[in-house]
C-alpha cells in the first residue's frame, strides 16, 4: 500500500504532461521536468493532493466490505481515513513524497532523452523480429 500512493499521487500530477508521440517531444518534456520552479510546482501539488488521499473517508467502503463479507458494518469507525488504513506512517507520506519528487522527475527525464536515443535501434530491433517472423515457419 506503500507504494500505491506514491504512484497514484505522481500519475495524477504527470497526467497534464503529453505523451512521447514524436521523438521531438521527449527534448521539451525531459526540459521541463527538470526544470526547478515546475518540480516545485508539481511537488507542492503531489503534497496537497496526496494529503487529500489520506483523509479521504474510508469507512462507506470498508462498511460495505463487511457487509459483503457478512460482517457488521457497525463495527468500522465512521471517522476512518485512508491514512488510518495505511498506519501512523502515512502522517509523514505527503511531505516526504513531495521532498522526493525532484529526484523522481529528474529521473524521468533522462528516461525520456535515453528512450529517444534509443528508438532508432527499438525500431530496427522490432523490424528486424517482424522479417524473421514472417520468414519463419511454426507448423
Amino acid at each position: 500500500m506503500r507504494i500505491v500512493l506514491p504512484a497514484v499521487v505522481l500519475a495524477a500530477a504527470l497526467a497534464p504532461l503529453p505523451a512521447l508521440a514524436a521523438e521531438s517531444d521527449a527534448a521539451r518534456i525531459a526540459e521541463e521536468l527538470n526544470d526547478p520552479a515546475k518540480q516545485q510546482q508539481m511537488a507542492a501539488a503531489v503534497e496537497a493532493l496526496s494529503a487529500v488521499l489520506l483523509a479521504m473517508p474510508a469507512a462507506p467502503l470498508m462498511r460495505a466490505a463487511a457487509t459483503m463479507a457478512g460482517e457488521d458494518p457497525e463495527a468500522i469507525d465512521p471517522d476512518q481515513t485512508v491514512g488510518d488504513l495505511m498506519g501512523p506512517e502515512a502522517a509523514e507520506a505527503p511531505h516526504e513524497f513531495a521532498q522526493r519528487l525532484p529526484v523522481m522527475l529528474g529521473a524521468m527525464a533522462t528516461l525520456a532523452t535515453t528512450l529517444e536515443a534509443m528508438m532508432p535501434e527499438l525500431r530496427a530491433m522490432g523490424d528486424r523480429i517482424a522479417e524473421d517472423m514472417g520468414q519463419t515457419d511454426y507448423r
